[in-house]
């Protein structure tokens, strides 16, 4: 059932994201993350109320507050390098940080995975920044008013630092209790709000209601069903198989990108799908 769970959160942040990406086309990435963190929380909250919980504590709500917290100043990062870097770093680096560090934190915790699992878990490590790489189009100098283009190396570490919030999320989520349900990752979401959202204001990037870009719209309904499924199988772990698993996302986002956009396929995508594909077989029969 992790599995499954894992699988579908990394298929619906799949869909959010590249909804995401494309929204950014025509409005400010810092709008779009705000509308979509808003819709994912107005999607999430009636799920989680409708699932109940047996028992919440106040420290499972603390985790995920904490994570809102953590993952808010995150996605701020991750944008930023997003303009003054390239894709084909900023990403696949973000990626592989955050299916890493919850990886090895769920083994240094006593998760116990056989061998073929185990060999799945790499296998899948491996396929994440494959699928997420996309090289830089076009050359030449940058357009007028472009932002500053970062060094390779502050790129690296900006995108590191911002895997490693995002991988957190992932380790503090995965520590609440099952009697909690859903309400740890709202606790998230409105940590994530408060902080997203008075920052897009604050820029005059808010839009209302009705002038919302309607795929962060969408984005976020996406969003809203992934947390509810990566938070369960995140909860009912192991912490090493539910992380690798919901970070395959960009394996989603690349099949969206060929079939609505027409976009290329290379050569390390077709590896990077053999070697997730093969992960997910071999966790699955461990």
């Amino acid at each position: 059932m992790t599995v499954l769970l894992a699988l579908l959160g990394a298929l619906f942040i799949g869909i959010s994201d590249f909804l995401g990406g494309a929204a950014s086309h025509k409005a400010s990435p810092l709008t779009v993350s705000a509308v979509l963190q808003l819709t994912g929380l107005l999607t999430l909250a009636p799920i989680a109320a409708v699932l109940g919980a047996s028992a919440l504590t106040a420290g499972d709500l603390g985790l995920g507050a904490a994570s809102g917290l953590v993952t808010s100043v995150a996605f701020l990062g991750f944008f930023t390098a997003m303009a003054h870097g390239r894709i084909g770093v900023v990403l696949p680096v973000s990626a592989a940080v955050a299916a890493l560090l919850p990886a090895v934190a769920g083994v240094v915790g006593g998760n116990r995975l056989s061998a073929l699992a185990l060999g799945g878990v790499v296998c899948a490590l491996v396929a994440i920044p494959l699928v997420a790489y996309e090289p830089e189009e076009g050359g030449g100098e940058p357009r007028e008013g472009a932002p500053e283009r970062w060094s390779a190396a502050r790129q690296v570490f900006v995108s590191a630092v911002c895997g490693a919030g995002f991988g957190i999320y992932f380790i503090c989520i995965g520590h609440t209790s099952t009697d909690s349900g859903l309400w740890p990752t709202v606790a998230n979401l409105v940590v994530a709000v408060a902080v997203t959202i008075p920052v897009a204001a604050r820029a005059g990037l808010m839009p209302g209601p009705a002038s919302a870009p309607r795929l962060a719209l969408f984005g976020g309904l996406a969003l809203g069903v992934a947390d509810a499924t990566l938070t369960t199988a995140l909860q009912r772990g192991p912490l090493t198989v539910a992380s690798v698993l919901g970070n395959l996302y960009p394996l989603v986002t690349i099949v969206l990108g060929v079939v609505v956009l027409r976009e290329r396929v290379h050569r390390w995508h077709a590896v990077g799908f053999a070697l997730a594909l093969a992960g997910v077989t071999m966790i699955a029969a461990g």
